[in-house]
């Protein structure tokens, strides 16, 4: 691509970077938008509708955070009196929030039944005779704000496990030793950092007042390029599928929906899918190659993409995903898909505004669309081209 095309792809993104929360006005508008870019590609294009309840699950991880706070917070403060009463608690602070650190497929049961929210998943498909290979790309087009943006979301998750962590340690080593290591009111500070924060992101709610630019207009923008020219390049024993899910702001139902929809063909064949969020925020290009606790993505993808990013000369930062945040490559990876994220930023204007009103089009860097563009192109080519 061009910087003309780079400048073209700001403006496609400018054309949905609106309001859009799932289930609100604007959400239908989005739809219609990715609906007709996609239609223009020539490519089978349907829109996929569903409704979903969040407030069960919403409830339930709320509970969870304050309980686990509290437990780890006790922990802190009994451990100056008993090593092994303080490291008891905080055992049972990390169990109350396991779910959280692991995203396990039952939680995703919370979210199976229908419910008040409606919105849809858009999906556009080149099929294969005598399929090879299925290969998705996807970005969600659904938009949300909250009272507490990424970046803080992303600090308070960080300081809760460093907190609780480094209680640990302290516990552990107090077993062995006889007692907590370091001055009296030590262990305390580490559980009320973590518990604290923990605070924090129970509070966490949702609006409707972000244009969602970075998040996720500049990555739809791709997708819907990656569309029109990836069927006429990849062979045709591969089969193409564009997916732009609903929801992905709530808690990644869209792409539980979908993936739950096409179990059987999912199944049948192997398949490899690129998403991209966040793409656009001027910085490096990202790869999201780890998430909670242990857990990759998908090895084959992340090589593909780092041998494309050598080839074309693309700086890369490959960064874990903390527990407790939510992409829709999660859902696809407990299904066995292999699903790698590709991301840009650094921290800024536009990684600051993320979930807020300021996260607008123009925060979005034309290079940086260019090269996120390229960095998917090559890749999906370099999986679909492999024997």
């Amino acid at each position: 691509m061009t910087r003309t095309e780079g400048e073209r792809l700001l403006e496609q993104a400018r054309e949905i970077a609106f309001p859009r929360a799932a289930g609100s006005e604007g959400d239908p508008r989005a739809r219609r938008i990715v609906m007709r870019r996609l239609s223009d590609t020539g490519l089978e294009v349907t829109e996929q509708p569903f409704s979903y309840d969040i407030r069960i699950a919403v409830r339930a991880l709320r509970a969870m955070l304050i309980g686990s706070g509290i437990l780890i917070g006790a922990a802190g403060v009994i451990a100056v009196r008993s090593v092994p009463l303080g490291l008891g608690l905080l055992v049972l602070g990390f169990a109350v929030n396991a779910a959280l650190l692991v995203w396990a497929p039952g939680i995703e049961k919370l979210y199976g039944k229908d419910g008040p929210t409606s919105t849809a998943n858009v999906e556009a498909r080149r099929r294969a005779l005598n399929r090879r290979l299925t290969l998705i790309c996807l970005a969600h087009h659904d938009s949300k704000s909250q009272n507490l943006t990424l970046p803080w979301r992303n600090a308070f998750t960080v300081l809760a496990i460093v907190g609780g962590l480094g209680l640990a340690a302290v516990l552990v080593a107090g077993i062995f030793g006889g007692a907590a290591p370091g001055p009296g009111w030590f262990p305390a500070a580490l559980g009320g950092v973590s518990a604290l924060s923990l605070f924090a992101l129970s509070t966490l709610s949702s609006g409707n007042e972000s244009p969602g630019g970075t998040d996720n207009a500049g990555s739809v923008a791709i997708l819907c390029e990656l569309a029109s020219r990836l069927h006429q390049e990849i062979d045709p024993d591969v089969e193409l599928i564009f997916l732009s899910p609903g929801a992905e702001e709530d808690h990644m139902v869209g792409a539980m929906r979908w993936l739950d929809a096409h179990r059987e063909e999912l199944e049948s064949g192997p398949v490899y899918a690129i998403n991209l969020d966040g793409a656009g925020s001027p910085g490096k290009a990202v790869l999201l190659e780890w998430y909670g606790v242990g857990n990759s993505f998908g090895p084959t993808v992340s090589s593909a993409a780092r041998a494309t990013a050598k080839r074309l000369d693309i700086p890369l930062r490959r960064v874990w995903l903390p527990p407790a945040m939510g992409i829709d490559a999660i859902p696809f990876r407990h299904r066995g898909v292999e699903c790698l994220t590709l991301a840009s930023g650094r921290l800024g204007k536009a990684t600051m505004a993320v979930h807020s009103p300021g996260d607008v089009a123009d925060n979005l860097d034309t290079e940086t669309l260019d090269r996120l563009y390229r960095l998917a192109h090559g890749t999906a080519k370099r999986l679909a081209e492999a024997p």
